[in-house]
């Protein structure tokens, strides 16, 4: 049930070399799959900022210290807006985002993270839970962090559990394994 026109694709984590490129975090396939000339934004003092993305590639090799599938998720973003590493640096920290209109379609029973956020779940006996607060990935399957009154409730996001996505009423059921109801 979110409004916006925007989503964000990744995040500008910190400057690369010194001519204004950045490493980015993506949150999912999408920015990987941009090419030169597409326009991505930042938020900026609650002002949009257009970004021309001029090349984009992955980072090497992992690091010491950090996980593969952390540097998996890593690209190196130049924009043609960015010149120099202080710009870069000024970017860091920041979401970087799309608008939703660009985003590839998903089959059928599939969803992007943000259309979730927000919708009321319940369980098929119409018990409201709360409302999805955020969607963690994990290696096997996505947990969805419910809350109602300041407690979560962590539901796994698999098929036996998850019985129906509502997007046009917002709302999600669910059927919890015992113990967890």
């Amino acid at each position: 049930m979110d409004k916006t026109p925007l989503v964000a694709v990744g995040k500008a984590v910190k400057a690369h070399g010194v001519q204004g490129a950045l490493k980015v975090l993506t949150y999912g396939e999408t920015l990987g799959e941009m090419e030169a000339g597409e326009k991505l934004f930042s938020i900026e003092g609650g002002a949009q900022r257009q970004l021309t993305l001029a090349s984009l590639r992955p980072k090497g090799v992992p690091t010491a210290g950090a996980s593969i599938e952390t540097q998996k998720r890593v690209w190196i973003a130049q924009f043609e807006e960015i010149e120099s590493r202080e710009q870069a640096e000024e970017l860091a920290g920041k979401d970087l985002f799309i608008d939703k209109d660009r985003l590839p379609g998903l089959p059928p029973g599939e969803y992007y993270h943000f259309q979730l956020i927000g919708l009321l779940v319940e369980t098929i006996e119409g018990k409201p839970l709360g409302s999805l607060k955020a969607v963690l990935a994990t290696g096997s399957n996505d947990i969805y962090v419910v809350e109602n009154g300041g407690k979560e409730l962590l539901i796994p996001a698999i098929e036996e559990v998850v019985r129906e996505v509502d997007l046009p009423n917002g709302k999600l059921v669910v059927d919890l394994p015992e113990g967890l109801a």
